[in-house]
Protein backbone atom coordinates (compact mmCIF):
# COMPACT_ATOMS: atom_id res chain seq x y z
CA UNK A 1 0.00 0.00 0.00
CA UNK A 2 2.70 2.23 1.09
CA UNK A 3 4.29 1.88 -2.26
CA UNK A 4 0.73 2.38 -4.28
CA UNK A 5 0.22 5.63 -2.34
CA UNK A 6 4.00 7.18 -3.88
CA UNK A 7 3.48 5.68 -7.02
CA UNK A 8 0.37 8.19 -7.17
CA UNK A 9 1.71 11.10 -6.07
CA UNK A 10 3.93 11.98 -9.34
CA UNK A 11 0.50 10.57 -11.21
CA UNK A 12 -1.83 12.72 -10.47
CA UNK A 13 0.79 15.68 -10.37
CA UNK A 14 1.84 14.73 -13.88
CA UNK A 15 -2.26 14.47 -15.12
CA UNK A 16 -2.79 18.33 -13.44
CA UNK A 17 0.08 19.81 -15.41
CA UNK A 18 -1.26 17.94 -18.78
CA UNK A 19 -4.83 19.99 -18.28
CA UNK A 20 -3.38 22.49 -17.37
CA UNK A 21 -1.38 22.70 -20.49
CA UNK A 22 -4.43 21.78 -22.97
CA UNK A 23 -6.85 23.81 -21.41
CA UNK A 24 -8.46 26.61 -23.35
CA UNK A 25 -6.58 29.79 -23.70
CA UNK A 26 -3.85 28.41 -21.68
CA UNK A 27 -1.69 27.24 -24.24
CA UNK A 28 1.71 28.87 -25.34
CA UNK A 29 1.02 32.81 -25.68
CA UNK A 30 -2.46 32.18 -24.00
CA UNK A 31 -5.49 34.74 -23.44
CA UNK A 32 -5.50 38.05 -21.40
CA UNK A 33 -8.20 38.68 -18.88
CA UNK A 34 -9.44 42.15 -17.86
CA UNK A 35 -9.98 43.09 -14.24
CA UNK A 36 -12.71 45.60 -14.41
CA UNK A 37 -14.53 47.79 -12.53
CA UNK A 38 -18.20 49.40 -13.25
CA UNK A 39 -18.50 53.26 -13.57
CA UNK A 40 -21.25 53.71 -10.45
CA UNK A 41 -22.67 56.81 -8.99
CA UNK A 42 -21.81 57.66 -5.34
CA UNK A 43 -20.22 60.14 -2.89
CA UNK A 44 -16.98 61.84 -3.00
CA UNK A 45 -15.05 62.95 -0.04
CA UNK A 46 -11.78 65.26 -1.11
CA UNK A 47 -9.96 65.14 2.62
CA UNK A 48 -6.79 66.21 3.92
CA UNK A 49 -4.74 64.39 6.82
CA UNK A 50 -2.99 65.96 9.29
CA UNK A 51 -2.25 66.59 13.40
CA UNK A 52 -1.47 69.39 15.59
CA UNK A 53 -1.62 70.14 19.53
CA UNK A 54 -4.94 71.46 21.14
CA UNK A 55 -4.86 74.97 22.48
CA UNK A 56 -7.28 77.58 23.77
CA UNK A 57 -8.93 80.22 22.01
CA UNK A 58 -6.87 82.75 24.12
CA UNK A 59 -3.54 82.19 26.64
CA UNK A 60 -2.68 84.68 28.44
CA UNK A 61 0.92 84.57 30.04
CA UNK A 62 1.45 86.20 33.38
CA UNK A 63 4.65 87.50 34.64
CA UNK A 64 5.81 90.03 37.33
CA UNK A 65 7.51 94.07 36.04
CA UNK A 66 9.05 93.69 39.14
CA UNK A 67 12.07 92.14 41.25
CA UNK A 68 11.52 90.87 44.53
CA UNK A 69 10.77 87.90 46.62
CA UNK A 70 7.12 86.04 46.27
CA UNK A 71 5.12 86.20 49.84
CA UNK A 72 2.61 84.32 48.81
CA UNK A 73 0.64 82.72 46.20
CA UNK A 74 -3.23 82.11 46.23
CA UNK A 75 -4.08 80.16 42.88
CA UNK A 76 -2.65 76.58 41.76
CA UNK A 77 -3.32 74.98 38.73
CA UNK A 78 -6.65 74.46 37.49
CA UNK A 79 -7.90 77.68 39.23
CA UNK A 80 -11.07 79.81 38.20
CA UNK A 81 -9.69 83.51 37.94
CA UNK A 82 -11.56 86.36 37.46
CA UNK A 83 -10.15 89.75 35.77
CA UNK A 84 -8.62 91.19 38.93
CA UNK A 85 -7.99 88.69 41.33
CA UNK A 86 -5.15 88.44 43.24
CA UNK A 87 -2.63 85.29 42.11
CA UNK A 88 0.39 86.01 43.84
CA UNK A 89 2.20 88.90 45.95
CA UNK A 90 5.43 90.39 46.34
CA UNK A 91 7.50 91.64 48.97
CA UNK A 92 6.39 95.08 49.36
CA UNK A 93 8.41 96.90 52.01
CA UNK A 94 10.80 98.56 49.50
CA UNK A 95 8.03 99.43 47.40
CA UNK A 96 6.52 101.00 50.06
CA UNK A 97 9.14 102.78 51.64
CA UNK A 98 9.63 104.37 47.63
CA UNK A 99 5.99 106.01 47.90
CA UNK A 100 6.70 106.92 51.19
CA UNK A 101 9.76 109.07 49.77
CA UNK A 102 8.01 110.02 47.10
CA UNK A 103 5.20 111.65 49.51
CA UNK A 104 7.84 113.28 51.51
CA UNK A 105 9.43 115.15 48.20
CA UNK A 106 5.99 116.33 47.10
CA UNK A 107 5.26 117.89 50.41
CA UNK A 108 8.44 119.37 50.33
CA UNK A 109 7.93 120.73 46.81
CA UNK A 110 4.57 122.13 47.83
CA UNK A 111 6.14 123.95 50.88
CA UNK A 112 8.68 125.44 48.50
CA UNK A 113 5.71 126.90 46.64
CA UNK A 114 4.47 128.59 49.42
CA UNK A 115 7.59 130.07 50.12
CA UNK A 116 7.74 131.18 46.43
CA UNK A 117 4.26 132.65 47.00
CA UNK A 118 5.40 134.68 49.79
CA UNK A 119 7.88 135.99 48.06
CA UNK A 120 5.93 137.35 45.35
CA UNK A 121 3.73 138.96 47.71
CA UNK A 122 6.86 140.15 49.33
CA UNK A 123 8.24 141.90 45.95
CA UNK A 124 4.50 143.61 45.34
CA UNK A 125 4.84 145.43 48.65
CA UNK A 126 8.06 146.64 47.55
CA UNK A 127 7.17 147.84 44.24
CA UNK A 128 4.14 148.96 45.59
CA UNK A 129 6.49 151.26 47.90
CA UNK A 130 9.06 152.06 45.35
CA UNK A 131 5.72 153.33 42.52
CA UNK A 132 4.83 155.87 45.49
CA UNK A 133 8.71 157.06 46.38
CA UNK A 134 8.87 157.97 42.78
CA UNK A 135 5.75 159.58 42.62
CA UNK A 136 7.11 161.61 45.62
CA UNK A 137 10.70 162.11 44.51
CA UNK A 138 8.96 163.50 40.92
CA UNK A 139 7.04 166.11 42.92
CA UNK A 140 9.84 166.95 44.99
CA UNK A 141 11.56 167.42 42.04
CA UNK A 142 9.07 169.59 40.27
CA UNK A 143 9.29 172.04 43.06
CA UNK A 144 12.72 171.85 43.77
CA UNK A 145 12.90 170.22 47.04
CA UNK A 146 14.63 167.68 45.61
CA UNK A 147 17.88 166.47 43.80
CA UNK A 148 17.59 165.14 40.26
CA UNK A 149 20.24 161.76 41.44
CA UNK A 150 17.19 161.20 44.14
CA UNK A 151 15.42 160.73 41.70
CA UNK A 152 17.02 158.65 39.63
CA UNK A 153 17.93 156.51 42.54
CA UNK A 154 14.08 156.14 42.98
CA UNK A 155 13.30 155.34 40.05
CA UNK A 156 15.84 152.66 39.69
CA UNK A 157 14.36 151.04 42.51
CA UNK A 158 10.92 151.01 41.18
CA UNK A 159 12.35 148.99 38.07
CA UNK A 160 14.26 146.17 40.71
CA UNK A 161 11.01 145.78 41.91
CA UNK A 162 9.06 144.98 39.42
CA UNK A 163 12.15 142.37 37.87
CA UNK A 164 11.82 140.71 41.91
CA UNK A 165 8.45 140.67 40.85
CA UNK A 166 8.91 138.60 37.88
CA UNK A 167 11.81 136.56 39.59
CA UNK A 168 9.08 135.34 41.97
CA UNK A 169 6.24 134.77 39.59
CA UNK A 170 9.30 132.46 37.50
CA UNK A 171 10.40 130.89 41.04
CA UNK A 172 6.63 130.09 41.75
CA UNK A 173 5.99 128.34 37.95
CA UNK A 174 9.30 126.49 39.19
CA UNK A 175 7.98 124.96 42.57
CA UNK A 176 4.56 124.18 40.67
CA UNK A 177 6.79 122.04 37.86
CA UNK A 178 8.09 120.65 40.55
CA UNK A 179 5.14 119.33 42.00
CA UNK A 180 4.04 118.18 39.47
CA UNK A 181 7.05 116.21 39.11
CA UNK A 182 7.12 114.80 42.58
CA UNK A 183 3.41 113.70 41.98
CA UNK A 184 4.25 112.19 39.03
CA UNK A 185 7.11 109.89 41.03
CA UNK A 186 4.36 109.43 43.44
CA UNK A 187 2.46 108.08 41.19
CA UNK A 188 4.81 105.71 39.89
CA UNK A 189 5.96 104.49 43.41
CA UNK A 190 2.11 103.77 44.13
CA UNK A 191 1.97 101.87 40.62
CA UNK A 192 5.23 99.77 41.62
CA UNK A 193 3.55 99.26 45.01
CA UNK A 194 0.69 97.87 43.76
CA UNK A 195 2.21 95.66 40.75
CA UNK A 196 3.84 93.58 43.93
CA UNK A 197 0.22 91.78 43.74
CA UNK A 198 0.11 90.15 40.71
CA UNK A 199 -3.16 90.29 39.64
CA UNK A 200 -5.54 88.07 36.46
CA UNK A 201 -6.03 90.41 33.30
CA UNK A 202 -8.68 87.79 31.73
CA UNK A 203 -11.48 85.20 33.24
CA UNK A 204 -9.90 81.39 32.94
CA UNK A 205 -8.72 78.82 34.17
CA UNK A 206 -4.84 78.46 35.80
CA UNK A 207 -3.23 76.09 33.44
CA UNK A 208 0.15 76.74 34.63
CA UNK A 209 2.07 77.78 37.86
CA UNK A 210 5.67 78.57 37.69
CA UNK A 211 6.46 79.96 41.11
CA UNK A 212 6.41 79.09 44.64
CA UNK A 213 6.49 81.41 47.75
CA UNK A 214 9.55 82.74 49.07
CA UNK A 215 11.55 81.99 45.12
CA UNK A 216 13.16 85.73 44.07
CA UNK A 217 11.66 86.88 41.06
CA UNK A 218 14.28 89.22 38.82
CA UNK A 219 12.58 90.60 35.83
CA UNK A 220 14.93 92.61 33.77
CA UNK A 221 14.58 93.02 30.37
CA UNK A 222 12.26 90.78 29.81
CA UNK A 223 9.08 90.09 32.78
CA UNK A 224 9.33 86.36 34.44
CA UNK A 225 6.49 84.31 33.43
CA UNK A 226 5.00 82.99 36.67
CA UNK A 227 1.55 81.75 35.38
CA UNK A 228 -0.92 80.80 32.26
CA UNK A 229 -4.44 81.21 31.93
CA UNK A 230 -6.68 79.75 29.64
CA UNK A 231 -9.59 81.83 28.69
CA UNK A 232 -12.65 79.62 27.96
CA UNK A 233 -12.00 76.19 28.02
CA UNK A 234 -15.70 75.77 26.02
CA UNK A 235 -13.89 76.51 22.95
CA UNK A 236 -10.65 75.13 21.79
CA UNK A 237 -8.57 75.62 18.28
CA UNK A 238 -6.31 73.22 16.88
CA UNK A 239 -3.11 74.45 15.46
CA UNK A 240 -2.64 71.75 11.80
CA UNK A 241 0.11 71.71 10.43
CA UNK A 242 -0.38 70.78 6.46
CA UNK A 243 1.87 70.27 3.84
CA UNK A 244 2.38 72.93 1.28
CA UNK A 245 1.27 70.15 -1.55
CA UNK A 246 -2.61 70.25 0.53
CA UNK A 247 -2.86 73.70 1.79
CA UNK A 248 -4.09 74.69 -1.55
CA UNK A 249 -6.83 72.35 -0.88
CA UNK A 250 -7.92 74.14 2.55
CA UNK A 251 -9.84 77.09 3.15
CA UNK A 252 -11.37 78.82 5.63
CA UNK A 253 -15.39 77.27 6.12
CA UNK A 254 -13.99 73.96 5.43
CA UNK A 255 -15.74 71.39 8.08
CA UNK A 256 -12.83 68.89 10.29
CA UNK A 257 -13.23 66.07 12.15
CA UNK A 258 -10.54 64.77 14.64
CA UNK A 259 -9.93 62.23 17.56
CA UNK A 260 -7.28 62.82 20.17
CA UNK A 261 -5.43 59.57 21.81
CA UNK A 262 -7.37 60.46 25.17
CA UNK A 263 -10.75 59.39 23.51
CA UNK A 264 -10.18 56.76 20.60
CA UNK A 265 -13.57 55.78 20.20
CA UNK A 266 -15.06 59.72 20.04
CA UNK A 267 -14.97 61.97 17.02
CA UNK A 268 -15.05 65.57 17.57
CA UNK A 269 -16.17 68.20 15.03
CA UNK A 270 -14.74 71.31 14.09
CA UNK A 271 -14.30 73.95 11.40
CA UNK A 272 -11.17 75.86 9.58
CA UNK A 273 -11.22 79.74 10.53
CA UNK A 274 -7.68 80.69 9.53
CA UNK A 275 -5.11 79.24 6.73
CA UNK A 276 -2.15 81.53 7.71
CA UNK A 277 0.46 82.83 5.31
CA UNK A 278 3.69 82.05 7.47
CA UNK A 279 5.59 78.77 6.17
CA UNK A 280 7.59 76.62 8.49
CA UNK A 281 10.36 74.83 7.12
CA UNK A 282 11.76 71.89 9.19
CA UNK A 283 14.49 69.53 7.26
CA UNK A 284 13.21 70.79 3.73
CA UNK A 285 9.61 70.25 4.36
CA UNK A 286 7.52 73.05 4.00
CA UNK A 287 4.06 73.35 6.08
CA UNK A 288 1.42 75.64 6.75
CA UNK A 289 -0.41 76.68 10.62
CA UNK A 290 -4.07 75.76 10.10
CA UNK A 291 -6.28 76.94 12.86
CA UNK A 292 -9.68 74.92 12.89
CA UNK A 293 -11.98 76.44 16.03
CA UNK A 294 -14.45 73.25 18.06
CA UNK A 295 -16.84 72.70 20.60
CA UNK A 296 -15.40 71.40 23.65
CA UNK A 297 -18.72 70.17 25.44
CA UNK A 298 -17.76 69.26 29.08
CA UNK A 299 -14.26 70.08 28.74
CA UNK A 300 -12.66 66.79 28.00
CA UNK A 301 -10.51 68.73 25.79
CA UNK A 302 -7.43 69.67 27.44
CA UNK A 303 -4.82 72.19 26.07
CA UNK A 304 -1.46 70.14 24.52
CA UNK A 305 -3.21 67.44 23.41
CA UNK A 306 -2.34 66.19 20.02
CA UNK A 307 -5.50 65.80 17.47
CA UNK A 308 -5.11 63.46 14.56
CA UNK A 309 -7.26 66.19 12.35
CA UNK A 310 -9.14 65.00 8.60
CA UNK A 311 -10.24 68.20 7.04
CA UNK A 312 -13.14 67.95 4.54
CA UNK A 313 -12.01 70.04 1.74
CA UNK A 314 -15.03 69.35 -1.25
CA UNK A 315 -17.68 67.03 -0.86
CA UNK A 316 -20.29 65.73 -3.93
CA UNK A 317 -22.92 63.04 -3.69
CA UNK A 318 -24.25 60.90 -6.24
CA UNK A 319 -21.64 62.09 -9.13
CA UNK A 320 -20.60 59.56 -11.74
CA UNK A 321 -17.11 58.00 -10.62
CA UNK A 322 -14.78 55.56 -11.72
CA UNK A 323 -11.75 53.90 -9.88
CA UNK A 324 -8.54 55.50 -9.57
CA UNK A 325 -6.55 52.75 -10.72
CA UNK A 326 -8.60 52.77 -14.70
CA UNK A 327 -6.24 55.66 -15.09
CA UNK A 328 -3.09 53.94 -14.31
CA UNK A 329 -4.43 51.05 -16.94
CA UNK A 330 -2.47 51.21 -20.05
CA UNK A 331 -2.86 47.56 -22.73
CA UNK A 332 0.03 45.71 -23.89
CA UNK A 333 1.61 46.60 -27.30
CA UNK A 334 -0.10 44.62 -30.23
CA UNK A 335 -3.28 43.62 -27.92
CA UNK A 336 -5.42 46.49 -29.30
CA UNK A 337 -5.76 48.03 -32.42
CA UNK A 338 -4.86 51.70 -32.87
CA UNK A 339 -7.02 54.23 -32.38
CA UNK A 340 -8.75 55.64 -35.59
CA UNK A 341 -6.93 59.26 -35.86
CA UNK A 342 -9.27 61.99 -34.62
CA UNK A 343 -11.54 59.79 -32.27
CA UNK A 344 -11.79 57.06 -29.90
CA UNK A 345 -11.85 53.15 -31.22
CA UNK A 346 -15.98 53.87 -30.66
CA UNK A 347 -16.10 56.68 -32.67
CA UNK A 348 -15.71 59.44 -29.68
CA UNK A 349 -17.71 62.48 -29.70
CA UNK A 350 -16.77 65.18 -32.42
CA UNK A 351 -16.84 69.19 -32.03
CA UNK A 352 -20.34 69.04 -32.76
CA UNK A 353 -21.54 66.88 -29.82
CA UNK A 354 -19.07 68.27 -27.67
CA UNK A 355 -20.46 71.61 -27.85
CA UNK A 356 -24.09 70.42 -28.12
CA UNK A 357 -23.56 68.62 -24.82
CA UNK A 358 -21.82 71.92 -23.39
CA UNK A 359 -24.49 73.81 -24.22
CA UNK A 360 -27.19 71.50 -22.42
CA UNK A 361 -25.17 71.39 -19.34
CA UNK A 362 -25.08 75.14 -19.37
CA UNK A 363 -28.59 75.49 -19.97
CA UNK A 364 -29.32 73.65 -16.59
CA UNK A 365 -26.78 74.87 -14.58
CA UNK A 366 -27.73 78.57 -15.27
CA UNK A 367 -31.44 78.30 -16.16
CA UNK A 368 -31.44 79.83 -19.14
CA UNK A 369 -33.74 81.38 -21.19
CA UNK A 370 -34.69 80.42 -24.68
CA UNK A 371 -33.12 84.06 -26.02
CA UNK A 372 -29.71 83.24 -24.14
CA UNK A 373 -29.43 79.81 -25.08
CA UNK A 374 -30.08 81.03 -28.60
CA UNK A 375 -27.12 83.14 -28.14
CA UNK A 376 -25.20 80.62 -26.53
CA UNK A 377 -25.48 78.10 -29.38
CA UNK A 378 -24.87 80.87 -32.12
CA UNK A 379 -21.70 81.63 -30.68
CA UNK A 380 -20.16 77.72 -30.71
CA UNK A 381 -21.36 77.48 -34.36
CA UNK A 382 -19.48 80.43 -35.16
CA UNK A 383 -16.57 79.02 -33.29
CA UNK A 384 -17.10 75.81 -34.82
CA UNK A 385 -16.77 77.17 -38.05
CA UNK A 386 -13.72 79.50 -36.86
CA UNK A 387 -12.30 76.33 -36.05
CA UNK A 388 -12.70 73.97 -38.93
CA UNK A 389 -11.31 76.86 -41.05
CA UNK A 390 -8.45 77.23 -38.95
CA UNK A 391 -7.66 73.27 -39.62
CA UNK A 392 -4.72 71.49 -38.13
CA UNK A 393 -2.33 74.54 -38.59
CA UNK A 394 -4.68 76.73 -35.88
CA UNK A 395 -3.49 74.74 -33.65
CA UNK A 396 -6.67 73.95 -32.02
CA UNK A 397 -8.58 70.72 -32.49
CA UNK A 398 -12.29 70.34 -32.04
CA UNK A 399 -12.33 66.38 -31.79
CA UNK A 400 -11.73 64.66 -28.47
CA UNK A 401 -8.97 66.79 -26.95
CA UNK A 402 -5.56 65.65 -27.26
CA UNK A 403 -2.05 67.11 -24.71
CA UNK A 404 -3.09 70.56 -26.83
CA UNK A 405 -5.92 70.79 -28.27
CA UNK A 406 -8.48 70.79 -25.66
CA UNK A 407 -7.34 73.04 -23.52
CA UNK A 408 -7.09 75.59 -25.93
CA UNK A 409 -10.74 74.48 -27.37
CA UNK A 410 -11.85 75.13 -23.76
CA UNK A 411 -10.10 77.97 -22.74
CA UNK A 412 -11.82 79.82 -26.53
CA UNK A 413 -15.05 78.35 -26.17
CA UNK A 414 -15.08 79.68 -22.33
CA UNK A 415 -14.55 82.55 -23.21
CA UNK A 416 -16.83 83.18 -26.24
CA UNK A 417 -19.52 82.10 -23.73
CA UNK A 418 -18.84 84.51 -21.16
CA UNK A 419 -18.99 87.44 -23.47
CA UNK A 420 -22.47 86.35 -25.44
CA UNK A 421 -23.70 85.89 -22.07
CA UNK A 422 -22.07 88.63 -19.45
CA UNK A 423 -24.75 91.67 -20.65
CA UNK A 424 -27.88 89.19 -19.85
CA UNK A 425 -27.46 87.60 -17.17
CA UNK A 426 -29.03 87.87 -13.72
CA UNK A 427 -27.42 88.08 -10.44
CA UNK A 428 -28.39 84.56 -9.93
CA UNK A 429 -26.93 83.45 -13.15
CA UNK A 430 -23.74 85.43 -12.38
CA UNK A 431 -23.06 83.21 -9.44
CA UNK A 432 -23.41 80.10 -11.02
CA UNK A 433 -22.09 80.74 -14.56
CA UNK A 434 -18.78 81.81 -11.93
CA UNK A 435 -19.45 78.38 -10.07
CA UNK A 436 -19.54 76.35 -13.80
CA UNK A 437 -16.35 78.46 -15.14
CA UNK A 438 -14.64 77.58 -11.58
CA UNK A 439 -15.88 73.54 -12.39
CA UNK A 440 -14.57 73.75 -15.99
CA UNK A 441 -10.62 75.47 -14.61
CA UNK A 442 -10.57 72.56 -12.05
CA UNK A 443 -11.54 69.69 -14.42
CA UNK A 444 -9.11 68.33 -16.81
CA UNK A 445 -9.15 65.34 -20.24
CA UNK A 446 -8.54 61.87 -19.12
CA UNK A 447 -8.09 58.18 -21.16
CA UNK A 448 -9.76 55.20 -19.57
CA UNK A 449 -10.23 51.40 -21.14
CA UNK A 450 -13.61 50.02 -21.28
CA UNK A 451 -14.58 46.57 -21.69
CA UNK A 452 -16.15 46.64 -25.15
CA UNK A 453 -19.10 44.22 -25.99
CA UNK A 454 -16.15 41.78 -28.11
CA UNK A 455 -14.39 41.40 -25.36
CA UNK A 456 -11.98 43.85 -26.06
CA UNK A 457 -10.61 47.29 -24.75
CA UNK A 458 -11.93 50.56 -26.14
CA UNK A 459 -10.43 53.61 -25.36
CA UNK A 460 -12.84 56.50 -23.83
CA UNK A 461 -11.84 60.14 -23.21
CA UNK A 462 -13.65 61.28 -20.78
CA UNK A 463 -13.46 64.70 -18.53
CA UNK A 464 -12.38 64.15 -15.08
CA UNK A 465 -13.34 66.57 -11.77
CA UNK A 466 -12.94 66.24 -8.18
CA UNK A 467 -11.13 63.14 -6.94
CA UNK A 468 -10.25 61.28 -4.06
CA UNK A 469 -8.28 58.41 -2.68
CA UNK A 470 -10.64 55.87 -4.27
CA UNK A 471 -12.29 57.27 -7.03
CA UNK A 472 -12.80 60.52 -9.62
CA UNK A 473 -15.26 62.50 -10.91
CA UNK A 474 -16.37 62.12 -14.03
CA UNK A 475 -17.84 65.79 -15.77
CA UNK A 476 -18.41 64.23 -19.46
CA UNK A 477 -17.13 62.58 -22.03
CA UNK A 478 -17.79 59.11 -23.91
CA UNK A 479 -18.53 56.58 -20.84
CA UNK A 480 -21.92 56.15 -18.73
CA UNK A 481 -23.43 54.42 -15.44
CA UNK A 482 -22.63 50.62 -15.82
CA UNK A 483 -19.30 50.83 -17.99
CA UNK A 484 -17.26 48.41 -17.59
CA UNK A 485 -13.89 50.17 -17.05
CA UNK A 486 -10.84 48.22 -16.68
CA UNK A 487 -8.08 48.37 -14.47
CA UNK A 488 -5.70 45.85 -15.04
CA UNK A 489 -4.75 43.12 -17.43
CA UNK A 490 -3.49 39.42 -16.40
CA UNK A 491 -2.67 36.41 -18.45
CA UNK A 492 -4.80 33.72 -18.25
CA UNK A 493 -2.54 31.36 -16.51
CA UNK A 494 -2.05 33.57 -13.59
Amino acid sequence: MSSLFTLALPVAAAGFALAWMFAPGAQSGGGIVYDTTSASKGPLRKIVSTSGPVRALVTVSVGSELSGQVNEVRVDFNSEVSPGDVLATIDDKTFASRVAQAEADLAVAKAALLNQQAGLQKAHAVDELAVRNVERQTDLAAKGHSSQAALDSAIRDAAVAKADIAVAEAQIESARATIKQREAALDQARIDLDRTKIRSRIEGTVISRMVDPGQTVAASLQAPELFKIAQDLSRIRIEAEVNEADVGMVAEGNSATFTVDAYPDRQFEGRVTQVRLSATEISSVVTYTVIIEAENEGRRLFPGMTANVVILSAERDGVLRVANDAFRFRPRPGTVPEPAAGGSPRGGPGGGDRMGRMVERLKADLSLTEAQESQVREAMEALGREMRAAGPQGGIAIGPPGPGGGGAFRQRATSRIEQVLAPTLSDEQRIAFQRWKDGRENSRFATVWVLGRNGQPEQRTIRTGMADDQFTEILGGDIGEGDAVIVRARNARS
